[in-house]
């Protein structure tokens, strides 16, 4: 149940909307915890590129990867979870991807989590919560 706060689900949908349409915009590529995000993700309509962290390799391959995939200097999207792990995974992101000369962009993950973290705790819960702020707009 969304819970009401300062704002009404109709202005809380519409930042997300705002958040949302902001991240289809950048063309980078969106590094999720796993296959559940990557349905999330995909069922809110995003189709850029997402890159699963989850798959048996280390952080640092993983941002190694980007290097060898989008050469030094390109952006990347951290979208980890609001919990201790993802908070911890994504601190990694950023500092492995800024010691090989990427630009990690957490600025997404900090807005929803501002959004949806009284309501959520995870990417792939983001279509429910989208779902639960259409109902009670």
């Amino acid at each position: 149940m969304v819970k009401k706060g300062r704002h009404s689900s109709q202005e809380r949908l519409e930042s997300f909307n705002r958040i949302w349409d902001s991240l289809k915009e950048i063309n980078a590529p969106v590094i999720v915890e796993g296959k559940r995000d990557t349905v999330a993700l995909r069922k809110l309509g995003y189709s850029g590129n997402l890159i699963e962290l989850n798959d048996g390799k280390s952080v640092l391959s993983t941002v190694e990867k980007l290097v060898r995939e989008y050469g030094r200097g390109s952006n990347f999207i951290i979208l980890m979870d609001w919990d201790r792990t993802g908070e911890k995974l994504a601190k990694q992101l950023k500092d492995y991807g800024e010691s090989c000369d990427l630009s990690p962009n957490l600025r997404v993950r900090r807005e929803l989590f501002a959004l949806c973290s009284k309501d959520i705790s995870c990417v792939e819960e983001l279509p429910t919560f989208v779902n639960m702020l259409k109902l009670s707009s």
